[in-house]
């Protein structure tokens, strides 16, 4: 029988929310079954496969993998991860090749598509628990510290405890600080190699794991899946679009690769060759970040993980590693004995959360720096030079 110590105590009889089926909410409501608890999830999603889930992610150690093993999941985790996927080649635009590292040198962060993570985590929790097509209009606070989720469909759920796992555009968010993501200055176009050819130049030099090629605050990147696709970026800088409705333009393919290929001018044909091969629609992508140092003000039965938190750009791979870190922590935190009450175990959870991603917003910015510069692959190259054992910052999601 669960035992539930100080603060534990009242989430016997409470109504627990998480927002969004993502990594982070997934990974809560797995802990909390495994306490005996039945959080309810709402998800704006139709289905689990409703929408593309994106490309690949590094899960670390000491970030994903344990999360994983204390649900229970490692194993199955072992039998989905690619080892294969740490392996990296350097190019310069000119297509040469500067450096091929295998990043598991420095540390085991084997790679997972995220579709799979996601399916992992849906299969862990009882179907019930997951509410599809439950889209998130409004959270409201109520007396005695209960908060009204109102749903788009125009019902409501009211609850003890809000766990807001619900992304850059968290509905929670304004109830606990001002601040806002803003554009970190790189903008990504993306699209898909659904078969491709293994003699190709971007195949060849992909292999098992990833390609950077980087040039003057250019880049092409790209990353093989577990089906065997690869999944190219295209990645600049550029000016944010205030309206956001650039990426509008982005529908026509065709248009799209006379783009790319005017502002890759320059760039080897072998490279630029992957424009013709692309065999899926583009993707517009402008990358967001939280500050590195936020200031969260007072509130009571709710909190904030993953994205919704602390969205950051995919250089360096820190953020699913960071969400899934943020479920492990905040159920240590509700279930600590020390913590008498619901608000006083979140408080902790939450200092404890802000301080470690000062750390890890930093290294992801200095991520993009090295990424895209004037200076193209040098000092990503001297990074590798300096630190052979060391992990690239690269894109990894």
């Amino acid at each position: 029988m669960t035992e539930f110590p100080g603060a534990a105590q009242a989430l016997k009889t409470a109504d627990i929310v998480i927002l969004g089926a993502g990594p982070a909410g997934l990974a809560a409501a797995r802990l909390l079954h495994l306490r005996g608890l039945a959080p309810r999830v709402l998800e704006r999603d139709a289905s689990p496969h409703a929408r593309s889930q994106g490309g690949s992610l590094d899960l670390a150690e000491r970030g994903g993998q344990r999360a994983l093993r204390e649900m229970g999941l490692g194993e199955r985790f072992d039998r989905l991860a690619r080892p294969l996927g740490q392996r990296l080649c350097l190019l310069d635009p000119d297509g040469a090749v500067r450096l091929e590292v295998d990043e598991s040198a420095g540390e085991y962060r084997p790679e997972i598509d995220r579709v799979q993570l996601r399916q992992l985590l849906i299969d862990s929790v009882p179907p019930e628990m997951i509410a599809w097509g439950a889209e998130v209009a409004a959270v409201t606070p109520l007396p005695g510290g209960r908060h009204r989720v109102s749903l788009a469909d125009g019902t409501h759920v009211d609850a003890d405890l809000v766990i807001a796992c619900d992304g850059i555009r968290s509905r929670a968010r304004p109830l606990v600080t001002g601040e806002q993501p803003g554009y970190c200055g790189i903008t990504f176009v993306h699209g898909d190699l659904r078969n491709p050819g293994p003699e190709s130049f971007i195949a060849r030099h992909t292999g098992e794991g990833i390609l950077h090629a980087l040039g003057d605050n250019k880049a092409i990147l790209a990353q093989r899946a577990a089906d065997r696709s690869i999944r190219v970026y295209f990645a600049i800088r550029a000016a944010e679009d205030p309206t956001r409705t650039q990426g509008e333009l982005f529908g026509n393919t065709a248009d799209v690769r006379a783009h790319l290929r005017r502002t890759f001018a320059g760039w080897s044909p072998d490279l630029l060759g992957v424009l013709d091969d692309i065999d899926t629609d583009f993707a517009y992508w402008p990358l967001y970040g939280m500050p590195a140092r936020q200031q969260w003000q007072p509130h009571t039965g709710l909190t904030l993980l993953g994205d919704a938190a602390h969205v950051m750009p995919p250089f360096g791979g820190e953020g699913v590693n960071m969400a899934l870190l943020d479920a492990v922590e905040l159920v240590h935190a509700l279930f600590a004995p020390e913590h008498t009450t619901l608000d006083q175990a979140i408080a902790a959870f939450e200092h404890g959360m802000l301080e470690r991603m000062t750390g890890a917003i930093l290294d992801t910015e200095a991520g993009g720096e090295m990424l895209l510069n004037p200076a193209g692959a040098a000092p990503l190259l001297r990074h590798f030079t300096a630190e052979p054992a060391a992990p690239a910052d690269s894109i990894r999601g």
